[in-house]
C-alpha cells in the first residue's frame, strides 16, 4: 500500500503536502482500502480512526486530567491530542460535553479527559506543571541525600541490584523497594525495618504520606 502511494505522489508531497497534494494522497489511499488487496481492512480501520480523530479535535489546547484524580493537570496542543485520538481509535476517544474529549486506557480502569482551554490558560498550566516539575526534581535530590548513607540503593545496571529506589511520581516522589531479580529481598524492606527507617529518616525533613492504595509498599514525598 504504502509502495503504491509512493509511486503515485512524489516525495515533497508526503513531506509538507498542499491542500491539493493532501487531497490527491487521500483519494489514493481511500481507493486502496475498498479495493480489498493486502492491508486494505487495516488502511481503512485506519483512516476511520483518523477521521474519528479529526471529528472529535477542534480546538487548539486541551487540559488533561486523570480519571481517578491523580496529580496535576497537564496541557497538550491540538496535534498531540489528535495523535493521541487517532492511535486510541474509535472504540476508546469518544466526545464528551463542552467539546472535551474522553480517552480511555486499554484496561478501562481509568482515563483522560482533555477539556479545551484558551491559550492563555494553557500557558498558565504549563508554568504551574513546570514548577511543580522542578519541586518533584528537588525533592527526589534531597530524598536520595538523606537516605544513601544508612540504606542500600537499588542499582538498575545489576541483575541483583536490589534496594531502595527513589522516582519522581507526577507531582510526587515515591520511595519504594526494587526487588528486581531477587524478589526475596522484598522481606528486608517489608519485616527488615527498611521501610521504617526510611519513614523516620525522611520524615524528619519532607512531608510524607506512608503508602498509597496505588503503590502499597511505597513512601510518597507530598508536594
Amino acid at each position: 500500500m504504502i509502495d503504491l502511494a509512493e509511486r503515485e505522489v512524489v516525495r515533497s508531497q508526503f513531506d509538507e503536502p498542499d491542500e491539493r497534494e493532501a487531497g490527491l494522497v487521500h483519494q489514493r489511499l481511500t481507493r486502496y482500502a475498498a479495493n480489498g488487496r493486502p492491508g486494505s481492512a487495516e488502511l481503512a480501520r485506519a483512516m476511520l480512526d483518523v477521521k474519528h480523530a479529526l471529528d472529535l479535535v477542534r480546538h487548539g489546547h486541551y487540559r488533561a486530567s486523570a480519571v481517578p484524580e491523580r496529580g496535576l493537570d497537564t496541557t497538550v496542543s491540538a496535534d498531540q491530542l489528535l495523535e493521541l485520538v487517532a492511535e486510541a481509535g474509535r472504540d476508546r476517544a469518544l466526545a464528551a460535553q463542552g467539546g472535551a474529549v474522553v480517552v480511555l486506557a486499554e484496561d478501562e480502569d481509568a482515563s483522560t479527559v482533555f477539556r479545551p482551554v484558551s491559550s492563555a490558560q494553557a500557558k498558565v498550566l504549563r508554568q504551574v506543571a513546570r514548577s511543580a516539575k522542578e519541586e518533584a526534581i528537588r525533592l527526589h535530590e534531597g530524598a536520595v541525600e538523606v537516605l544513601r548513607p544508612h540504606v542500600r540503593m537499588a542499582d538498575w545496571s545489576k541483575d541483583d541490584g536490589y534496594g531502595v529506589a527513589v522516582d519522581v511520581v507526577r507531582d510526587a516522589v515515591s520511595v519504594q523497594w526494587w526487588p528486581a531479580a531477587v524478589p526475596e529481598s522484598l522481606a528486608l524492606w517489608e519485616q527488615g525495618g527498611v521501610r521504617q527507617l526510611c519513614m523516620a529518616l525522611l520524615s524528619a525533613r519532607f512531608p510524607v504520606s506512608d503508602g498509597d492504595e496505588r503503590a502499597p509498599h511505597a513512601i510518597v514525598l507530598r508536594i
